[in-house]
């Protein structure tokens, strides 16, 4: 792998990953095109690193909300051991860490259980192209529910379970994490600004696990040898432009405008099918 492909995917990465197109599924396309072998050991520590750039991404653009977010938590989590049904209620970062808590968790189970076919959906460009289908029809429903002012304070438990199996369901490629997660808070009657932030908060923590999990398996082989050089760019290039594509969906987020992600969605969808069916 060459700089250029590296910087390349790293754009690609960071586009992706916040704007609702699902950046699995384009980095398993190019992976094809650029017949980069998405198995081989370089590859997935380069994915890796990529998911890792967008990662600080999120907590560069939230950093004000995670100050506020943990400035609070600090005093209350003292009196949410003591009295916690009563401050679940009465405190908006013991109420968040819940719900964010309980949607992480389910993400969590729903890869124990469904590990496998997730993982086999990488090698299936076919799988790919039907689930771009899939979410472009679910962000064209979300245009059309009413703007609502529903805040955390009237999210709850089944909610943040609905939200964290909409997030599992995006570990197949093609499925867009951000898109799912929004989509399934709108629908749900989330506020639009509470739905952008919960959805791309609750992603570092899923993002951070499922790299560790894999990350444990890599570092366990020889790492000599690898392209650092490449590796390091692309990160950096995905964290960078991960940082304006974040900046870019929240624009189109409270606009109500994510039916032109979804005509995208449809037009990759169709010819990466249309592609496959006569290759």
């Amino acid at each position: 792998m060459g700089y250029l492909q590296a910087i390349l995917l790293g754009i690609l990465q960071g586009l992706t990953e916040f704007l609702p197109v699902s950046s699995s599924g384009h980095l398993v396309i190019l992976e094809h095109i650029f017949d980069l072998q998405p198995e081989s050991r370089e590859m997935i520590l380069f994915d890796l690193m990529l998911h890792l750039g967008t990662v600080a991404a999120v907590l560069v653009f939230y950093r004000q909300s995670l100050k506020r977010y943990f400035g609070d938590l600090s005093h209350n989590l003292l009196p949410a051991l003591r009295d916690p049904a009563g401050m679940f209620y009465r405190s908006a970062s013991i109420r968040f860490s819940v719900l964010a808590a309980v949607a992480i968790l389910i993400t969590g189970l729903f890869y124990v259980l469904f590990g496998n076919a997730v993982e086999s959906g990488f090698e299936k460009p076919s799988v790919v192209a039907i689930c771009w289908l899939i979410t472009g029809t679910f962000l064209l429903l979300t245009d059309f529910r009413k703007h609502t002012r529903r805040g955390l304070r009237q999210f709850g438990l089944a909610a943040a379970i609905v939200v964290g199996l909409a997030q599992g369901v995006a570990l197949f490629p093609g499925i867009s994490r951000s898109g799912a997660t929004i989509c399934a808070a709108l629908l749900l009657g989330l506020h639009r600004r509470w739905a952008g932030e919960f959805s791309f908060l609750i992603g570092v923590p899923a993002i951070l696990g499922a790299t560790f999990i894999h990350l444990a398996d890599v570092v366990r082989l020889p790492l000599d040898g690898l392209a650092w050089g490449p590796i390091l760019t692309g990160t950096i290039v995905s964290a960078v432009v991960g940082w304006f594509a974040l900046a870019l969906l929240i624009w189109f987020l409270r606009k109500a405008r994510f039916r032109y992600f979804a005509f995208y969605c449809y037009l990759i969808g169709l010819i990466t099918l249309i592609v496959l069916y006569f290759s």
